[in-house]
């Protein structure tokens, strides 16, 4: 697929998934706008005065003991109380019923919610149109990788160019023109480079084995490799990899990267050659 009709093919999946978040932000402003419902039910508190009925009434004597056996007690006090004259009532409170409390404790957390689940729908259907406009299934990953562009060459050249090392003169830089696939020739150069990378490093008693990115800092880190090489043959490696996974190159790329190869290769080849001498 060409870049225009990638690009064509994003744009639509942006418009539907602001489309999508659009639409759930008005459910969210009208779901939190509408009224509150009165409450449907009321709670009763019964506050109860003394039960009414007839009067009682009881006398309390306070007495003495006599001042001879032969007599009565003697009354000091004498109380008449009268109980129950009270009518009695019923007193009935009514209040609202407890409002409901809402999701998450606050309507704030409650909205912040909704958004999030609204911008997560949002961005699923817009990859899953981008999938289905791409001819992709949804479960599968892209075989293909980032189209190569010809900037990413210039930079790989201008990293050799700028490089301090001295290219090995006696290898010849088009040596495997036998192939006749020119994406076959820069994947065959993508593996001499790697081997040779490798083999520096276990020149120098580095660790080999490593992935090259981490290959080639160690190899910075000792100072076996300047900056500007390990920038390009790090690149040199990223762009091999996406070629292996049928990345979309132009012809132009093809030639500069041909030679970008080759540069990469004679001057690591120069540097494990001076090694062995």
């Amino acid at each position: 697929m060409s870049d225009s009709a990638r690009l064509k093919v994003d744009r639509i999946a942006a418009i539907v998934g602001a489309v999508t978040f659009g639409v759930g932000l008005i459910g969210i402003i009208a779901t939190n706008a509408a009224p509150a419902e009165p409450p449907a039910a009321v709670s009763t508190t019964v506050i109860s005065s003394p039960i009414p009925g007839p009067a009682t009434t009881s006398t309390l004597q306070r007495t003495s003991p006599p001042t001879r056996p032969t007599l009565e007690p003697r009354v000091t006090q004498e109380v008449t109380v009268t109980e129950g004259t009270s009518e009695g009532s019923v007193v009935v409170t009514t209040s609202p019923a407890a409002p409901v409390e809402p999701f998450l404790g606050s309507i704030v957390a409650s909205i912040a919610f909704q958004l999030i689940l609204v911008a997560l729908a949002a961005l699923l259907l817009a990859f899953g149109t981008q999938r289905l406009l791409l001819g992709t299934p949804i479960g599968r990953r892209e075989s293909s990788a980032a189209p190569i562009e010809e900037a990413e060459a210039i930079a790989v050249t201008k990293n050799l160019q700028a490089a301090t090392e001295a290219p090995d003169l006696s290898r010849p830089l088009f040596a495997r023109g036998g192939v006749p696939d020119a994406r076959l020739r820069l994947l065959e150069s993508r593996i001499d480079l790697e081997l040779d990378v490798r083999r520096l490093a276990q020149s120098h008693d580095l660790p080999s084995g490593l992935t090259i990115p981490s290959v080639v800092r160690g190899l910075v880190e000792k100072k076996k490799m300047s900056p500007k090489l390990a920038a390009a043959v790090t690149d040199l490696h990223d762009i091999g990899d996406r070629l292996s996974r049928g990345a979309e190159i132009s012809l132009d790329t093809t030639t500069m990267l041909t030679e970008a190869y080759a540069q990469a290769l004679a001057r690591v080849g120069g540097k494990a050659k001076a090694r062995r001498a």
